[in-house]
C-alpha cells in the first residue's frame, strides 16, 4: 500500500507517485524548456542581425524585429510558461500557482501590446494597409478571446471568486479554450513567419541562390529554424498539459479552496 507525506510545500505525495506516474515527466519538462529557450535564442539572434537589428526608429525595419520578438516571446512562450506551471511546480500551493499563473499571463497581455503598436505605427509611417492579411485577423481574434478568457478566470478563480459549483463547472473549459488560444498564437506565429518567409524569398536571400550560385545566407535556414522549434515546443507543451498521468496531485489548501 502506498503511503503519503506532505512535501515542504505543504502538498500530498505519494511515496511511488514519481515512479509509477511521473516516469517521464522531468524527461518532457526539460525538453520543452530547452525547445523554447533554443526558440528565443533564434528569433533573438535573427532580429538582431538580420536587416539592420532593432530599431524604435519608424523609417526602417527595425520596429517589425520587435514584433516579432514581443509576439512570440509573449503569446508562444510565456504563454506556453504560464500553462505548464502546473505541471512544472506540481508540488506548490495552489494558491502560489494561480497568481504566478495570472502574472504570467497578463505579461504576455503587455507584449502582445507592444508588440501590435510597434507594427502599426511601422505601417502607418510606410502608410501601409492594417488588418487586410488572415496574419492580423487571426491576431485581432487571439487578442479579444485571450482578453475574455483572462477576465473569465479571474473573476471565477481569483477575485471576487465564485462558488465551487460554478468553479468546478467552468475549470474544465478554461483549460481547454486556454490551450486552443495558445494552439492558435502558434499557428499566428508561423503565419506571420512565413510572411516574412515569402519577402525573402522575393528578394533572393532564399535557399535558392544558395543552391544555384552558392551566394549563401544565414536569414532562410535561421527562419526554418525558429518555424521548426515554435512547432517542437508547442508541441511539447500541448502534451505535457493534456497527460492525465502528469496531473499535479492536490494540496491542502485546496480543500477550502
Amino acid at each position: 500500500m502506498s503511503s503519503y507525506y506532505y512535501s515542504d510545500a505543504g502538498s500530498v505525495v505519494k511515496d511511488n507517485e514519481e515512479a509509477r506516474q511521473l516516469r517521464y515527466h522531468s524527461f518532457f519538462t526539460v525538453l520543452s524548456q530547452i525547445f523554447g529557450i533554443i526558440l528565443m535564442i533564434l528569433v533573438g539572434y535573427w532580429c538582431a542581425t538580420w536587416d539592420g537589428g532593432y530599431s524604435w526608429n519608424n523609417y526602417d525595419g527595425g520596429k517589425v524585429k520587435y514584433h516579432y520578438t514581443l509576439m512570440t516571446t509573449g503569446l508562444v512562450f510565456l504563454q506556453g510558461e504560464a500553462i505548464l506551471v502546473y505541471r512544472m511546480f506540481r508540488h506548490e500551493r495552489k494558491s502560489f500557482l494561480k497568481a504566478l499563473h495570472g502574472l504570467m499571463h497578463l505579461i504576455v497581455f503587455v507584449l502582445y501590446l507592444t508588440g501590435l503598436i510597434a507594427m502599426i505605427q511601422f505601417k502607418h509611417s510606410r502608410d501601409y494597409f492594417n488588418m487586410y492579411s488572415a496574419h492580423s485577423w487571426v491576431g485581432l481574434i487571439v487578442m479579444v478571446t485571450f482578453i475574455v478568457q483572462y477576465i473569465g478566470g479571474f473573476v471565477n478563480f481569483g477575485f471576487p471568486k465564485t462558488s465551487p459549483e460554478v468553479r468546478a463547472w467552468y475549470l474544465p473549459i478554461h483549460r481547454a479554450c486556454g490551450l486552443i488560444i495558445f494552439a492558435v498564437s502558434c499557428a499566428q506565429a508561423l503565419m506571420g513567419f512565413a510572411q516574412e518567409a515569402m519577402e525573402l524569398q522575393k528578394n533572393n536571400y532564399w535557399f535558392r541562390v544558395c543552391y544555384l550560385s552558392m551566394d549563401c545566407h544565414g536569414a532562410g535556414a535561421v527562419l526554418n529554424l525558429i518555424v521548426l522549434f515554435i512547432i517542437l515546443y508547442g508541441a511539447s507543451v500541448v502534451y505535457l498539459a493534456t497527460s492525465e498521468k502528469y496531473r499535479r496531485q492536490p494540496t491542502p489548501d485546496e480543500i477550502d479552496d
